[in-house]
C-alpha cells in the first residue's frame, strides 16, 4: 500500500480484544463493535495495522522474547475473531499514558469512543500528503465554526 494517509495503526489490547484475562489472548474476550469498525476502516481501503504489547512487561521490552511468548497466540486470536488487517506487530513501551499527535481515543466496545474514530478519518479523507487540510476541506470544516 505505501500511503501515509491511507495507513491506521490500531492497538489491540481494549479497542478490539479485552484486557481481563490475565495477559493471555487465548483468553481474550472479542470487542466485537471495535473488530467491525477496524474490518470496516479494512474494507474502505485503509492499511491496517495492528500492535501489542501485552507481552512487554513480563519480557522486559525484549522484543524477541514478546514474539517468541505470544506472537502466534495472538495471530490466531486475531483469525479466529476474522480481524482483517495487513500487518500486525509486537511491542509497544509500557506506560500509563500516550501522547501522540495523531491519537484518536476509543473507549473500548462503545459506540461513543468510535464516533470520534470515525470523525478523524473522515477528516483525513481532505488532508494533504503532510497532514495539511485542502482549502475545501478548510472551507468544509469553517461551516462549522460560527
Amino acid at each position: 500500500m505505501g500511503d501515509p494517509l491511507k495507513k491506521i495503526i490500531v492497538d489491540c489490547d481494549g479497542v478490539i480484544a479485552g484486557k481481563d484475562n490475565g495477559g493471555e489472548y487465548a483468553k481474550a474476550p472479542p470487542l466485537q463493535h471495535g473488530i467491525d469498525q477496524v474490518n470496516k476502516l479494512y474494507d474502505m481501503g485503509y492499511e491496517i495495522i495492528l500492535f501489542t504489547a501485552r507481552y512487554g512487561e513480563r519480557k522486559q521490552g525484549n522484543i524477541n522474547q514478546m514474539y517468541e511468548a505470544g506472537y502466534a497466540e495472538w495471530v490466531e486470536w486475531l483469525n479466529k475473531h476474522g480481524v482483517k488487517y495487513h500487518h500486525a506487530y509486537m511491542g509497544k513501551p509500557a506506560g500509563v499514558l500516550y501522547i501522540d499527535d495523531k491519537a484518536a481515543r476509543v473507549e473500548a466496545d462503545t459506540h461513543e469512543g468510535w464516533n470520534q474514530v470515525w470523525k478523524e478519518v473522515k477528516a483525513l479523507e481532505g488532508k494533504d500528503k503532510y497532514g495539511n487540510y485542502t482549502e475545501e476541506q478548510k472551507a468544509y470544516w469553517d461551516s462549522f465554526v460560527s
